[in-house]
């Protein structure tokens, strides 16, 4: 079961569900591996603009901050096996769940401090 207090989400591939988690170690790692920001890549995702080796990156360090052993030859096979839009779909899910609850968490804690400002 996922948390998504911690940022987890699940993504299916095929018929097999994966815990994944990007923590900002993971996007850091990500960001310096592709040499592009991580809302560039997303970006290029929503446009159908991304190699196959970017979605491999994505997901090596998503699976593996879900707390899967999992390495870059069993990624790529699970690529191959599922197909490059499936994985695609997984990939969009997984950053726009991520940045959407940073967005989120901004607005919340935005709405906070203003009720706290609003009682004193």
């Amino acid at each position: 079961m996922t948390n998504p207090l911690k940022g987890e989400v699940q993504v299916n591939l095929g018929t097999e569900v994966y815990n994944c988690r990007l923590t900002i170690d993971a996007i850091i790692k990500i960001e310096t591996q592709l040499d592009k920001g991580i809302l560039h890549v997303t970006q290029r995702l929503a446009e159908a603009d991304i190699r196959v080796s970017e979605l491999s990156v994505i997901l090596l360090h998503a699976l593996r901050g879900g707390g899967n052993d999992i390495d870059e030859k069993e990624v790529k096979r699970l690529i191959q096996e599922h197909g490059i839009v499936v994985c695609c779909q997984a990939v969009a899910e997984l950053l726009t769940s991520v940045l959407m609850k940073d967005v989120n968490d901004d607005l919340e804690e935005s709405s906070s401090s203003k009720k706290e400002e609003a009682a004193a």
